[in-house]
């Protein structure tokens, strides 16, 4: 069933999967659909068309498996949507499948997780103290002032070990471990990381930035399923705390400086971006 039709090529592509999933089906020069998560009254109300266009245009990266997927906060960001997801084949042609630096975004990991709390709402008499209590000690904003002043040494212990890196310097507990996908440590060569990244990312721990990021004082309402509940430690009238933050001004770093490699190696060709190099031809920069 065809969703709508508009000026934008990929209008013509679109119709609805279900009641929250659309697809864009493939053509022109895309080696996968495209589907977005947005059911009717999200796809009603957004007015910006260049998110799902962002989206077809990842759809082309070489080596494109499975689906382009723009997920259900996708908005408009650089080459990527916002909320884009696209897997590529490592066994793909003779140099594998892309890697986009603009994919994985300049707030490199960046996401929220959820710190659970032993207390519970009747514990705290006043919240609203306890939340400027919180504001006054947890550094925000685009600076990067205030946060956990670490060496070289240790730094380069964090991007090595993750989170492991993160306890032994006392600032969590080896039982926090085990609720972290992959225990906070993905394969990585943290020796690749710039000495200026490097030094952007020296107090940027513990401080959490600027933009969309936030620290949230939550109370769990209810669990609808009890069992996984329980194993995240999570029960009714439970006070826990969510986090939204990323790898700030270091990981800006590292992804501005690939970008910067990436593109001297393709220069334009009529509509589309041309690498002599791989010989690929990518629509948007």
């Amino acid at each position: 069933m065809a969703v709508m039709k508009g000026s934008a090529p990929w209008m013509e592509h679109l119709t609805r999967v279900n009641q929250h999933t659309l697809k864009i089906e493939k053509h022109g020069k895309m080696n996968v659909d495209a589907m977005l998560v947005c059911d009717e009254n999200h796809w009603n109300k957004q007015s910006d068309d260049r998110s799902p266009g962002q989206l077809v245009n990842s759809a082309c990266l070489p080596g494109a498996v499975g689906e382009a997927w723009g997920m259900a906060d996708w908005h408009f960001g650089y080459g990527f949507p916002i909320g884009g997801v696209v897997g590529t084949d490592v066994e793909y042609g003779q140099q594998g499948g892309a890697i986009s630096p603009g994919g994985v975004g300049f707030d490199i990991n960046c996401g929220v997780r959820l710190l659970t709390l032993d207390i519970e709402i009747d514990d705290i008499p006043n919240i609203k103290k306890l939340a400027s209590n919180l504001a006054g000690v947890i550094p925000a904003g685009a600076s990067g002032k205030g946060g956990v002043p670490l060496t070289e040494s240790e730094l380069d212990g964090i991007l090595n070990e993750g989170a492991k890196a993160a306890v032994e310097l006392g600032w969590g507990h080896d039982e926090d471990l085990a609720y972290i996908e992959s225990e906070g440590q993905l394969e990585h060569e943290g020796d690749a990381v710039s000495s200026r990244a490097m030094q952007r990312g020296m107090k940027a721990l513990g401080t959490l930035g600027s933009g969309n990021h936030f620290l949230e004082l939550q109370c769990v309402d209810k669990t609808v399923d009890e069992e996984t509940a329980a194993l995240y430690g999570l029960r009714p009238g439970q006070i826990c705390l969510m986090i939204h933050s990323g790898s700030r001004g270091l990981g800006h770093q590292v992804c501005s400086e690939h970008v910067d490699i990436i593109e001297r190696k393709y220069s334009p060709r009529g509509d589309e971006w041309y690498s002599e190099e791989w010989d690929w031809s990518l629509p948007d920069r």
